[in-house]
């Protein structure tokens, strides 16, 4: 099995200076203590066996619970710090940004990364992140019906465009949003002549985006889902990998099935539950770990800071509702636990959780959401340290015979 962190970078200290206290995004130094433990943080699980390490973009968060307006400037920094670990987003929200600029990013990444960049994709939920730097496609945020498809379709059209500008050498597109290169662009220099690079009778006909990734065809592609049969269509027919927070069996499984089949009919063959870098399924969940039970849940019950408070005004907490369940969903770590969606204890116990999730749905990935931030330093490195030499080699493949 593949494991992997993905981190919300809060700004904050537990006992000290703790989320909800005031605007602290404008912190300078809470941001340069953040990202200290982090690098801190990566090179733990470098060193101890995780997959990756991935990040969400975010903007204008100056209360202090998601500061990463550029995740693929931390994939860089990280990257330095480390030897093995991959380095990711979930993800990039493709409608603010300009999608020849955000490919070529992509790209120069992938080599600084030294070929360990995974790109995670997102349309974006939040109006004031979405809704400011989105307005030059006049894209809002999902929600509204109208501007949730309009949101869509700037996203798909976007993604093309990454692709294109990744795999081909010299290309056009007319699209809905966009058009690369633009009508009348003049263009006279010799050497471009000279060299056909897509100029025609002095204009520019096509444009070739550079460098091309280190990966081929690009960097493994990951989309969050919730339960959405357009998300799930379009990720089995690009190759993206889908990362669910869902929680119920049924659910689970049928989310699962809906991508095998999705896959079948673009002529790409899935297991149920199997991941692989051109496309599978992974789930994600809280993880707290420690020594003996009680520190564990310790642990999980600070991750409360940001998953109870901040997440939990953007409807989160509603995918966790039991069932049966009425009135409004208690924002309490017992509800969680009970969901499933809090793998909290020793290694050992975690270790069982982690076998019945395996069990029951052929599970290849999961990735553990880590609230770092709102966790104190210390319990993050032994959550990171215990599982990684203590439960990942129970999930490693065993060699094959000589």
């Amino acid at each position: 099995m593949k494991f992997s962190l993905f981190y919300p970078v809060s700004l904050g200290a537990p006992n000290t200076v703790p989320l909800g206290s005031g605007l602290l995004g404008l912190h300078r130094g809470l941001y340069g203590q953040a990202v200290d433990e982090l690098r801190r943080q990566a090179v733990c699980a470098d060193e101890t066996g995780w997959t990756s390490l991935m990040m969400a973009e975010h903007h204008f968060e100056v209360e202090g619970y998601h500061v990463t307006p550029n995740p693929l400037l931390l994939n860089v920094h990280l990257a330095a710090h480390t030897k093995r670990l991959r380095h990711g987003q979930m993800g990039l929200v493709l409608p603010n940004w300009n999608p020849l600029r955000l490919a070529e990013d992509i790209a120069v990444a992938d080599h600084l990364t030294g070929g360990r960049l995974d790109v995670g994709l997102s349309r974006g939920y939040q109006s004031r992140s979405v809704g400011v730097l989105g307005q030059h496609v006049g894209v809002s945020s999902a929600g509204a019906e109208a501007a949730d498809v309009r949101n869509r379709r700037v996203f798909e059209e976007w993604f093309e465009i990454m692709q294109r500008s990744w795999s081909e050498d010299l290309w056009s597109y007319e699209g809905e949003f966009i058009q690369v290169p633009p009508a009348g662009l003049r263009w006279t220099n010799a050497v471009s002549k000279k060299l056909d690079a897509g100029i025609v009778e002095g204009e520019v006909a096509k444009i070739a985006t550079v460098p091309k990734p280190v990966q081929l065809p690009h960097p493994p592609v990951f989309t969050t889902v919730s339960r959405s049969p357009e998300s799930i269509e379009w990720s089995a027919k690009v190759g993206s990998s889908i990362v669910t927070l869902a929680t119920g069996e049924g659910t689970i499984s049928g989310i699962f099935q809906s991508y095998v089949d999705s896959a079948a009919r673009y002529g790409r063959s899935v297991k149920f539950g199997e991941y692989r870098p051109e496309g599978g399924v992974a789930l994600c969940r809280m993880l707290a770990v420690a020594e003996t039970h009680e520190e564990a849940w310790e642990s999980a019950r600070q991750n409360l800071a940001f998953v109870g408070d901040w997440l939990g005004e953007f409807g989160f907490w509603e995918a966790w509702r039991l069932p049966g369940q009425e009135g409004p969903v208690p924002r309490t770590l017992e509800q969680l636990v009970a969901a499933g969606m809090v793998l909290v204890g020793t290694p050992d116990e975690v270790g069982e959780q982690i076998q019945r999730l395996r069990d029951t749905f052929d599970l290849e990935y999961l990735v553990f959401v880590a609230c770092a931030g709102s966790v104190e330093h210390r319990r993050m490195i032994d959550t990171i340290q215990l599982f990684g030499e203590n439960v990942i080699p129970k999930f490693r493949p065993i060699p094959a015979a000589a």
